[in-house]
């Protein structure tokens, strides 16, 4: 049950959204080509740890946003297995 109907009246609303994702710092030039490559603008943080950011995306599609972090990601660990241990 929702609570005084807020989901009903949200739907079909655009909500923006901040959503925080941490990386190693090594994968920041790859975040950044593809958020720009998908229109995100984002602002870049301390991360948890000294080798670590924080990026902060403004939008009001998470589900776009996953689309494009999976990629990254994905991109990031390609190049991970190729460097060598």
């Amino acid at each position: 049950m929702v609570r005084n109907g807020w989901l009903e009246r949200a739907k079909g609303w655009d909500i923006a959204m901040t959503a925080g994702i941490a990386i190693d710092d090594w994968k920041l030039s790859i975040f950044e080509r593809k958020l720009a490559a998908a229109g995100y603008a984002f602002t870049t943080g301390a991360g948890v740890t000294d080798d670590t950011l924080l990026l902060k995306v403004e939008t009001d599609n998470l589900k776009a946003l996953e689309v494009v972090v999976r990629a990254a990601n994905e991109e990031a660990a390609r190049i991970k297995r190729q460097l060598p241990s």
